[in-house]
Parts: structure tokens; C-alpha cells; sequence
């Protein structure tokens, strides 16, 4: 395989191995795949108290979808909406404990998850792994 084929296909993998990724850590009572977004927007939601506007910029879904995915948040408990006392039309979510609690055993549920599949590795691949996701990182700055 010459060099350019061979970043086609890195690609490839980069981008399915994320859908494995996401399917695995998903796979369980505790979470569904539409968790995904859910555990996005609450991690947005508490690092910024966000817009419904922002929302859906950062999800990349539709105003109407991320309207939909907050109300079921709202509904549960996981988030609040607060209007601007200068502008009622603005309204901005933030996190309620119930949210964070949720939050965080989600995030620890997916860690747990990725973290079986990486003790899998070897030393040396994890440290070359490391490594490259370093560089990837560096690249994107």
C-alpha cells in the first residue's frame, strides 16, 4: 500500500474505531446510544451555561433536535433553563446536581470501558500510541 493509501486508510480506522469506541462504552442498562448527546450537552452545558443556539452549533444537530434533547434533559432533572432577566428571549441551561451525578458515572462508565479494551495493549503500543495521539494533537494546534 503506497503512502497516500495508507492515510485513507488510517482514516478509515480512525473514524470507525471512534464508532466502536462509542458503541462499546454505550453498550449497557445505564446508557443508550442517545446518551452520547445527552453526556455532549451536559458536558457543554456545565463548562459554559450555553445558549439553545450553542447548543446545536456544538452538537452539530438541527435548533429544533437540540430543543428536543434539552427538554428531555430538562425533564429529567439533568439540566435547568434560566432566562436573562435583560432579555427573556434568551434562555441559558445549566446543570443541576441530579445532571452532574449523571454526568460523571457516565463519563466514568465509558472510561472503564475504553481503559479494558487499552489494558489490552501492550506496553510498547501504549506508549507508541501515546506518542501519536500526541502528535495528532499538536498538529490540530
Amino acid at each position: 500500500m503506497k503512502y497516500p493509501e495508507k492515510i485513507e486508510y488510517l482514516i478509515s480506522l480512525f473514524f470507525n474505531t471512534g464508532r466502536l469506541i462509542k458503541d462499546h462504552s454505550c453498550h449497557s442498562e445505564d446508557i443508550d446510544p442517545i446518551s452520547m448527546l445527552k453526556i455532549e450537552a451536559i458536558r457543554l452545558i456545565e463548562a459554559e451555561k450555553p445558549t439553545m443556539k450553542r447548543i446545536a452549533e456544538y452538537l452539530h444537530i438541527k435548533a429544533p433536535s437540540a430543543t428536543s434533547l434539552v427538554g428531555g434533559l430538562v425533564k429529567m432533572d439533568y439540566v435547568k433553563r434560566i432566562s436573562d432577566p435583560n432579555d427573556r428571549r434568551i434562555v441559558q441551561m445549566i446543570i443541576t446536581d441530579k445532571g452532574k451525578i449523571f454526568f460523571e458515572k457516565s463519563v466514568n462508565h465509558m472510561n472503564e470501558k475504553l481503559k479494558e479494551v487499552l489494558l489490552k495493549l501492550k506496553q510498547d503500543q501504549v506508549d507508541n500510541f501515546i506518542q501519536i495521539m500526541e502528535e495528532i494533537k499538536k498538529a490540530y494546534k
